[in-house]
């Protein structure tokens, strides 16, 4: 097997991109055009490396890839190259494995200030890649933050609209101004995000959501913003704050498993 491939699922985790291989665990000794260990690798997108063997079954197998990425579940198929209708006329037979792989969820924080500082260390014993993202140095930084995975000094709008943002990436929002606030929003508003918070009063809900609809921001992405985020757990300090952010993207994380979005403001 060549590393190339390997190299290839290596850098798509660390872009936070999901994919899924490929492997032919058994084939018969003559008829199919690759043998047991050939292996390719299909990433979310729908682009691949790699080959089991081309043709029809391997663009079947991308589609399972795609399948499996999407439910989380490994899978085994057969492909026959007997030459029945709709197959190859080789001879033979392969197993195919498609093992899906997750990169690790993601948390973005813009803003690195009191309710940013509990909220990532929950990140982390949540398990979630956490990134930080502020134009104060002397906020956004290692000493304050050794714990953080990466730390972004710079205009929160700008820099946010530079990440990779996936479908397992949690953007919280509490930078230290309203504006900072509503700009760092409107560019994430669209993108795939499992879960956007912005730490938010009522009045600014109302404001906010009419200003994103006068720019012409459809019904749909505003009903995906959790705005004041958190659960109503009567939150006076940071820490318990952000242990009702936490809490919530729990909840929205978990919506697979409970059924409900209760927890959606």
């Amino acid at each position: 097997m060549s590393t190339d491939i390997l190299y290839k699922a290596l850098r798509a985790s660390q872009r936070g991109q999901n994919y899924a291989f490929a492997t032919i665990i058994e084939a018969t000794l003559k008829g199919t055009p690759r043998k047991a260990g050939a292996k390719m690798v299909v990433f979310d997108d729908g682009t691949s490396y790699g080959s089991i063997g081309g043709g029809r079954n391997e663009k079947s197998a991308i589609a399972e890839c795609l399948k499996a990425i999407q439910n989380q579940k490994p899978a085994t198929v057969t492909y026959n190259y007997f030459g029945r209708k709709g197959e190859s006329v080789c001879g033979g037979q392969m197993k195919v494995f498609i093992e899906p792989f997750t990169a690790s969820d993601q948390l973005i924080i813009c803003g690195a200030g009191h309710i940013a500082l509990p909220l990532s260390a929950l990140g982390k014993i949540l398990g979630l890649k956490v990134t930080i993202i502020d134009d104060r140095k002397e906020f956004a930084n290692k000493k304050r933050f050794p714990h953080v995975d990466k730390i972004i000094v710079g205009n929160h709008a700008k820099e946010l609209a530079q990440v990779s943002i996936q479908p397992n990436t949690y953007i919280t929002i509490v930078t230290q101004g309203n504006e900072y606030d509503f700009e760092c929003l409107k560019t994430v508003i669209k993108s795939t995000a499992k879960y956007i918070g912005v730490i938010s009063s009522k009045p600014k809900r109302v404001k906010f959501f009419g200003r994103l609809k006068k720019s012409g921001v459809e019904e749909k992405y505003l009903k995906r913003i959790h705005i004041p985020m958190g659960i109503d757990i009567g939150s006076q300090t940071p820490e318990e704050i952000a242990i009702s952010i936490a809490a919530q993207i729990v909840a929205v994380k978990n919506k697979d498993y409970t059924g409900t979005d209760k927890f959606q403001n």
